[in-house]
């Protein structure tokens, strides 16, 4: 249930439910003042004791008030309002006769009234009236005339309604203080159960994003609920999975960056010391025929060279990293670049007593774009990686040629040792090698592979190693047909 549905089902119950209990409880508290009810109901108009009272009184209340235009000297005698005593008992009822301001008769149940507050003279009125007089209140008929002599006489027919005012003072307050208690309880309650529904996932990822603002990446929540914040708490989780592989990353970079900073200083530091060794052995004479000056010199301009080589490694290598390389994209025919290539290469291969075996058809599509000095580069890693451990009398390299309606693969496999399963994911890692005793006979610089993967991805290709130990490593290299536009080539 989503939470836009939940706020509106929770706003139409807090006014269902409180009607619902407040009709419950005003029927318990009519049970409750059911004798008070029953006297009362003489006063409403649909009890059939109100129209009983109603027919009986209103006749008496027009016979005197006819009275009042044809006799009202008759009217205003005492015999005759004594004698409609027992009329008055009858219906439950009192005469009162105020002659201008002074009361000119009154019933017994009457006599103590405060006079003062009964109507003033002018405001007849022929219905039911319940006015309060006093402390009492009562069902006033009033009928204003005057006398002969110009005296202002009022006459009032009252019945005590007091069974209502008791009612309404009594009902109405308990009533509408239930009614408040009921509304408070009822909305607190479905406030707090609403509130709750929502406060008590967001504290949850309140408490997840302080825990991975500490640093604490592997405190994990889950989503119980499909709803906006169930929805939320999801992204929230699956943001902090990629934090935390980010963090791996930026870990892994970060100790890759200090691996390349001991390797650098490694690979320099072996070369410097060996170049040290020799000219101190010159300076002190140990060289002391110009043949051993002469091997030493030639040591010297060897490592000088590895140095030199290693630092052009390391700069080529910075520069890729930082997207700072140009590269010339043409088109090439790959399979006539290879041809040339090898061709070029063989002479050097046959003195390594490397056999080369370069295998295409000639009936493929192998025009890609390509920048061509760059792609030597790659294809010079390749192969001086593979030919450094390669420790076979009989020393073979197969390259084979691959054209499909996307791509061209050029593979190129030797029979080499191979590499062993948990090195093959690392291969391509800068500075990684497989064989970690960093001999430089064998173990090169550690950036070749790294080197020629970039190159690859510049090109928008794709470069991946399978090996077998004992048998020997193959390095695809996919390159698309058509990555860049004309105008980028010209």
């Amino acid at each position: 249930m989503s939470i836009k549905l939940r706020l509106t089902l929770s706003n139409i119950a807090m006014i269902v439910v409180p009607i619902i209990l407040f009709s419950i409880t005003s029927f318990l508290l009519l049970i409750v003042f059911l004798g008070d009810i029953r006297e009362m109901t003489n006063f409403l108009p649909e009890s059939h004791n109100y129209h009983k009272t109603k027919q009986e009184d209103t006749i008496l209340f027009l016979a005197l008030k006819e009275k009042s235009v044809v006799n009202p000297d008759e009217l205003m005698s005492q015999e005759y309002l004594q004698s409609l005593s027992q009329d008055l008992g009858a219906l439950d009822s009192g005469l009162m006769i105020r002659k201008n301001d002074e009361i000119y008769f009154s019933t017994p149940e009457l006599e103590k009234l405060n006079t003062k507050k009964l109507p003033e003279f002018g405001t007849e009125t022929s219905f039911r009236s319940l006015e309060k007089v006093g402390e009492q209140t009562f069902a006033i008929k009033q009928h204003d005339f005057f006398l002969k002599d110009a005296s202002k006489v009022s006459l009032f027919l009252m019945r005590d309604a007091s069974p209502w005012n008791k009612f309404v003072r009594t009902f109405f307050p308990i009533l509408f203080g239930l009614c408040i208690l009921i509304l408070i309880a009822t909305n607190g309650l479905l406030a707090y159960f609403v509130s709750k529904s929502i406060i008590k996932p967001i504290n949850q990822l309140k408490t997840a994003a302080h825990f991975i603002k500490n640093g604490n990446l592997d405190y994990s929540i889950t989503a119980i609920r499909n709803d906006e914040i169930g929805q939320l708490t999801q992204s929230f989780e699956e943001m902090r999975i990629q934090l935390k592989e980010s963090y791996k990353i930026q870990k892994q970079y970060e100790d890759n960056r200090k691996e390349l900073i001991a390797h650098i200083s490694h690979d320099l530091k072996t070369p410097i010391t060996s170049i040290k060794g020799y000219i101190e052995g010159i300076r002190d004479g140990v060289a002391d025929t110009p043949e051993k000056r002469s091997r030493y010199v030639q040591t010297i301009y060897t490592k000088a060279m590895d140095m030199d080589h290693l630092i052009d490694e390391l700069f080529l290598f910075s520069k890729l990293d930082l997207g700072k390389v140009p590269f010339e994209f043409e088109k090439v025919d790959i399979k006539d670049y290879l041809t040339d290539y090898f061709e070029e290469l063989s002479f050097d291969l046959r003195k390594q007593n490397v056999d080369v075996n370069f295998q295409f058809s000639t009936l493929g599509n192998y025009v890609v774009f390509a920048d061509r000095e760059k792609f030597k580069r790659v294809l010079a890693n390749i192969i001086n990686n593979s030919l450094k451990y390669m420790e076979k009398d009989k020393k073979e390299l197969k390259i084979t040629l691959h054209s499909t309606d996307k791509n061209v693969e050029i593979s190129i496999a030797d029979n080499g040792p191979g590499i062993p399963d948990d090195s093959t994911p690392f291969i391509f890692n800068q500075f990684y090698r497989a064989e970690q005793s960093r001999n430089k006979l064998t173990g090169g610089s550690g950036l070749g592979l790294s080197i020629a993967k970039m190159i690859i991805e510049e090109h928008n290709g794709e470069i991946k190693l399978e090996s077998t130990l004992m048998i020997g490593t193959c390095v695809t290299i996919i390159l698309p047909h058509n990555t860049f536009s004309e105008e980028a080539t010209s």
